[in-house]
């Protein structure tokens, strides 16, 4: 049985977590690579300023390839970054996975999902919105939901 004790600790403290365990598997490796994950971030510009700012990886809800340069959208921004596809996708951590030509989703907001009768699936976002996951990428994001939620 994993106890989980969480003390809340003033803003000028540095955050720090301490793990208590008998081997590192399962559940705690999968929470070692969320907190390392938490921790990536990259260089974007929001929508309504050139200033670039650091973004964490984790604050993204999908990303979306256009015209040369990534759209980031967060649950209260749009970012952009001109990175191509490919490398984005190659520097972000493995909870971003790409379901189509040009879109990446997190997968920790997928919120539901549904098969359509030409073999995609339609995902909806916690955010409410809802991405096509191309028959080509359907498999490859069975695996990576089936493996996240073995480890949680």
């Amino acid at each position: 049985m994993i106890k989980i004790k969480v003390v809340k600790i003033p803003e000028n403290l540095d955050e720090e977590v301490l793990f208590h365990v008998h081997e590192i598997a399962g559940n705690v490796q999968q929470a070692i690579s969320i907190l390392k994950s938490s921790n990536q971030h990259f260089f974007a510009s929001a929508m309504d300023s050139a200033r670039e700012q650091q973004l964490d990886y984790a604050k993204i809800v999908f990303a979306e390839y256009l015209n040369r340069q990534m759209f980031i959208y967060t649950t209260d921004k749009v970012y952009y970054v001109r990175r191509s596809l490919a490398k984005f996708n190659q520097q972000s951590p493995n909870y971003l996975v790409q379901v189509s030509k040009s879109i990446l989703i997190n997968l920790y907001v997928i919120s539901s999902f549904e098969t359509k009768i030409n073999g995609n699936l339609l995902v909806t976002l916690s955010t409410g919105e809802q991405q096509i996951v191309s028959r080509k990428f359907v498999t490859h994001l069975r695996k990576q939901l089936k493996a996240f939620s073995l480890t949680s």
